[in-house]
């Protein structure tokens, strides 16, 4: 009797979190979050929720220091 062993391999890519450059917390996956490249120096990508962007919250980008609304 032939016994065959079956391995299954699983790779998963690893996505950056999506952090809320406000407020720090982290964005769901389902939330209306939009992302866009920092308009001053364009080597960042900021995130904003749903929340912060309604609210207005400002946000500083951690290369150049640009603060927008």
């Amino acid at each position: 009797m032939l016994a065959i062993a079956v391995t299954k391999i699983v790779l998963y890519e690893i996505a950056g979190a999506r952090i809320c450059s406000s407020c720090k917390k982290p964005i769901a996956p389902d939330e209306k979050a939009v992302s866009f490249r920092c308009p001053n120096c364009g080597a960042v990508t900021i995130w904003r929720c749903y929340k912060c962007r309604t609210m207005g919250v400002p946000y500083k980008c951690p290369n150049c220091g640009f603060e927008g609304p």
